[in-house]
């Protein structure tokens, strides 16, 4: 059959998938980073909208506007002078082309007006600078997040430590580079390079907080108020299994969502029945430090034992290295910043870093593997605000799961 195509001109086409409006959305985007300046992009995209969205899609019709100047500046309520040197930066861009009479006029029948073949052809180019600039702001993002982890630990820090050492040269050294940051709001004006170098910095001086609050710590008699410096180890065995009902089969592996007894997390006892207590406890603090630094790390993914490597040995984790690591796998897992937000909003970042753990253990599950780790973080969320999310039930069936993995 012959191609109804062959005997139409080639102009460009937008790749399969891309409508007029989706692309107008991704020019406005990287823009700025041509040389265009907000204004200038706005009557880009106003211009682009005028045009058909057919024309931007099908072979043979070529995008374009053939209105007169003059014409142009009224519906655009710009002045003569405005347009045409818009127009004249777009062009320069090749963001446009201007194809006109010898006397300047303009019109469909002389094939003479403003066309956007120029940027279509392009598509490939500014589609990848689109890509690039989406990966630093959400780099941005990822590494503000993580400054304002530092920020949040290291101020709780600094309040035990005023409580029993104010006057030690070494507390108010701290406390003078903590006061030396930057605002919260400057940090958006950082390049990626300068943020990320301070963010080394801040995770650097918290680090060097906590080692002290440690310190002082092991020098005293008691240990200081709320001070929950590392992930405390117990004796109990995690691997138990909450059913009461030794004859019953379990499935092979806990899902993440189901009822949470009396609305609160469940801290593992020897002594309770099925092997953990189902008592309410006043906060995710309490029981997520009862876990075990080893045993935390036995359970989290490859991908994550290779990062909490990095910021300890696994004897000696502390809940900070836990939180930084589950918002470096929100970055690599491509999960969207909002979807930590909220977590971290509804649950706190203590469970909101267990369930990114537990997430991150699970996208292998061989069963059930998650598809969607985005999806599934908002689900978790939604669980929890629900009362729905069963977190150590989830942590039950990772253990039971590694256990089987390393048998014989």
């Amino acid at each position: 059959m012959a191609d109804p195509f062959r005997s139409l001109p080639r102009s460009p086409i937008l790749p399969y998938g891309w409508q007029r409006d989706t692309f107008i959305h991704l020019v406005e985007r990287v823009a700025p980073h041509l040389g265009i300046g907000r204004a200038a992009a706005h009557t880009w995209a106003r211009l682009a909208s005028m045009t058909r969205p057919g024309d931007w899609v099908e072979h043979g019709r070529e995008p374009s506007v053939y209105a007169a100047a003059s014409e142009l500046a009224k519906i655009l309520a710009l002045s003569d002078a405005r347009l045409r040197a818009h127009t004249a930066r777009l062009e320069r861009a090749g963001l446009i082309e201007r194809r006109t009479a010898a006397n300047g006029s303009r019109s469909r029948h002389a094939g003479t007006g403003l066309f956007f073949s120029g940027v279509i052809n392009r598509f490939s180019e500014l589609n990848a600078l689109d890509a690039q600039l989406t990966t630093a702001r959400r780099r941005a993002i990822y590494l503000r997040g993580q400054r304002s982890t530092h920020w949040r630990c290291l101020r709780q820090v600094l309040e035990q430590l005023h409580d029993v050492a104010s006057q030690d040269a070494r507390v108010q050294a701290i406390a003078a580079a903590f006061a030396a940051w930057p605002r919260a709001d400057r940090l958006h004006a950082m390049t990626l390079d300068t943020l990320a170098a301070h963010e080394i910095e801040a995770d650097i001086l918290t680090q060097a907080a906590l080692d002290l609050l440690e310190t002082l710590q092991k020098s005293s008699d008691r240990p200081l108020k709320n001070e929950r410096s590392h992930l405390q180890d117990t004796s109990e065995d995690f691997s138990l299994s909450c059913d009461a009902h030794p004859g019953r089969q379990r499935p092979a592996e806990e899902r993440a969502f189901g009822r949470r007894s009396s609305g609160s997390p469940q801290t593992a006892n020897p002594d309770a029945g099925n092997g953990f207590d189902t008592r309410p406890i006043a906060s995710g603090s309490e029981w997520l430090g009862q876990l075990g630094p080893e045993r935390l790390f036995w359970l989290a993914s490859p991908e994550m034992q290779f990062y909490l490597s990095g910021r300890a040995d696994p004897q000696c984790l502390r809940w900070h290295d836990v939180i930084w690591t589950a918002e470096r796998r929100v970055l690599d897992l491509s999960i969207h910043p909002s979807a930590w937000s909220s977590a971290c909003a509804a649950m706190g970042p203590d469970c909101a870093a267990l369930a990114m753990l537990i997430l991150d253990a699970r996208r292998t599950d061989p069963v059930t593997p998650i598809i969607s780790p985005g999806g599934y973080l908002r689900g978790m969320t939604r669980a929890w605000l629900q009362g729905d999310l069963n977190l150590m039930g989830s942590l039950i069936g990772l253990s039971e799961r590694r256990r089987r993995e390393e048998a014989p």
